[in-house]
């Protein structure tokens, strides 16, 4: 399963941990959901994104290509919150069907990222090994 990562799972170290396979952190490769936008989930303090339809706008993120094995287990992380849907991306500037999890209580207010330095390193160390 080809799966679009937009949240914590962009952190290469995280994803091969989760997934039982720490080699899955050095195959992703750069993405985006064109007419899509990461919003905050829940209560408006909410440290959880999502994504929802929003012509003109775009999310960056990754792909992934899951083994049957790292499936669940990223469901099971991921949590009854999120349900996977088919969207379309863009990868390598072709259109492709992926999975990515969508949360059903989902606010309009964008998402920000935080001013961490740890996650723009990690981020970088993801891009260097697609």
């Amino acid at each position: 399963m080809l799966v679009f990562l937009y949240g914590s799972l962009r952190d290469p170290v995280l994803l091969g941990q989760i997934a039982g396979d720490p080699r899955l952190g050095r195959t992703v490769r750069p993405a985006r959901l064109v007419g899509w936008s990461r919003v905050h989930i829940g209560s408006w303090r909410s440290r959880y994104a999502s994504v929802v339809r929003s012509p003109g706008s775009e999310v960056a993120g990754f792909v992934a290509r899951l083994p049957a094995p790292a499936q669940p287990r990223l469901i099971a992380y991921e949590g009854a919150a999120y349900t996977l849907r088919q969207v379309r991306a863009e990868i390598d500037g072709r259109r492709q069907m992926v999975a990515v999890w969508v949360a059903s209580a989902v606010t309009r207010r964008s998402w920000v990222e935080p001013a961490n330095p740890g996650r723009v390193r990690m981020e970088r160390a993801a891009t260097r090994h697609a």
